[in-house]
């Protein structure tokens, strides 16, 4: 990973120099009046360019186990720091480097592509042969670790082998050993304190070993462990309980939905034109929601039902057992009679949703959040409305990434809590780039 790291920084460093020297001098004269050199000149730029990003790569722990999106942020972090340094370098030591800073400006932003694209297909190529795989197991109750095998699936780009379950842990030792497992997860929920210790201290050294703590109750991405004599505690915080942090995700709802608002005018346009052709009725469905402390507000959307629709839904859920027990259990209808030929088309492409723009402008909901669920669901909400109800509910969010209308309604309430309790702008990042996926997939989109 480390040699396609390098190629993938030379190639940008490269092309910078081409783009400023060669392809486009005229355009980049006006920010950078430095003298070039040749490109040879600038050959211990480039070694110190890949030695800093070793560096402050193994700081960030670029080269550790983890998913795309983790490793995504830590990638940019690690360029953003290694550019920063060698403007530091070259600026100390600008008689020895006269170097454009156009260069390495582009560089930055050509990296921050090139690189997660290399590693990308580096990775893909070599897991398929299955090179570079980390042969992992999991230890615990068979419930709860297929739970955590499914998770671990999910993100392939972490390179792990899942070579079993194991709950009977009588040789484990041996049997981890005998099958070359490196990493051994272990669900911590499953045994009692006593018999975690004994565990741990029977695979130490053997093997590398994580615990997966019960912390679905706790903020995972945001807490600080506190040292306590001999003991160690976890403060965990919830970032969208604090004002700041709430002041910037609304000030990013505002600048973002502006802009999606003006660029789509003509498209909001051309889908009005379509929805008053097909079928009677207002081009804007008007439904009331439950938004931030339970408050009911209107929510905006394109329609895509017919006039008589809620009497359609009650005679379907009348007339058809296996309608009414999909409609209990999702909420929803895959073959939904009341949806109009233009609707489904919307449906489809989830531009039915669009509309919802207005409401992030006007206050009541964000880009990115919880479900913005209906008041008759608020009895079956049941304790999640503590922590779901605390924020402003979501264009899109996890459940829109996580399969849409094929998850049952309880785990949708749990990705929702989840989303609250571990709220970064980079996880509205992650679920925003999920989204556009997700839509053009059309998973789960009906």
């Amino acid at each position: 990973m480390m040699v396609g790291d390098g190629i993938a920084l030379s190639l940008s460093f490269l092309f910078s120099y081409l783009l400023r020297e060669r392809i486009a001098p005229e355009l980049f004269n006006r920010f950078s009046i430095a003298r070039l050199e040749p490109l040879k000149t600038y050959i211990p730029l480039l070694i110190l360019i890949l030695v800093l990003w070793i560096v402050v790569g193994w700081q960030e722990e670029i080269y550790e186990n983890k998913g795309f999106w983790e490793d995504l942020k830590d990638i940019w972090t690690t360029d953003l720091v290694t550019i920063l340094l060698a403007l530091a370098i070259t600026y100390i030591g600008k008689k020895e480097f006269m170097l454009s800073r156009v260069i390495l400006t582009l560089t930055l932003l050509t990296s921050a592509i090139l690189v997660p694209v290399f590693r990308l297909l580096i990775k893909k190529m070599a897991f398929s042969m299955g090179i570079g795989l980390k042969k992992v197991a999991i230890i615990g109750k068979k419930e709860e670790a297929e739970r955590l095998k499914q998770e671990i699936e999910r993100e392939w780009y972490a390179g792990y082998r899942i070579e079993g379950i194991h709950e009977d842990i009588r040789k484990i030792e041996k049997t981890l050993k005998e099958r070359g497992v490196k990493e051994a997860f272990i669900i911590s929920s499953c045994f009692d304190q006593k018999a975690l210790n004994a565990l741990v201290l029977r695979l130490e050294g053997n093997v590398e070993i994580s615990l997966v703590p019960d912390l679905h109750k706790l903020s995972l991405g945001y807490g600080k462990l506190k040292n306590l004599g001999i003991y160690m505690a976890l403060t965990p915080y919830h970032r969208l309980y604090k004002k700041e942090d709430l002041f910037i995700k609304r000030a990013v709802d505002l600048i973002l939905s502006s802009i999606f608002v003006l660029f789509l005018s003509p498209l909001f346009l051309l889908i009005s034109i379509m929805i008053k052709i097909d079928s009677r009725g207002p081009i804007f469905y008007r439904q009331k929601r439950l938004g931030k402390g339970e408050k009911p507000f209107t929510m905006y959307k394109f329609r895509s039902m017919y006039q008589d629709a809620e009497k359609r839904l009650r005679r379907i859920l009348r007339e058809d057992p296996e309608a009414r027990k999909q409609w209990e259990k999702y909420k929803k209808l895959k073959d939904d009679p009341r949806i109009t030929r233009v609707g489904k088309f919307l449906r489809k492409w989830s531009l039915d949703e669009l509309p919802q723009l207005f409401n992030v402008i006007k206050g009541d909901m964000s880009l990115v959040g919880p479900r913005p669920y209906l008041p008759e669901e608020r009895g079956d909400i049941g304790s999640y409305r503590k922590i779901i109800f605390r924020v402003r509910p979501g264009i899109t969010g996890l459940w829109q990434i996580r399969g849409r209308n094929t998850l049952p309604f309880k785990i949708r309430l749990a990705l929702d809590e989840f989303y609250v309790r571990n709220w970064s702008l980079w996880l509205d990042f992650v679920i925003f780039a999920k989204t556009i996926r997700a839509v053009i997939e059309r998973k789960g989109a009906y």
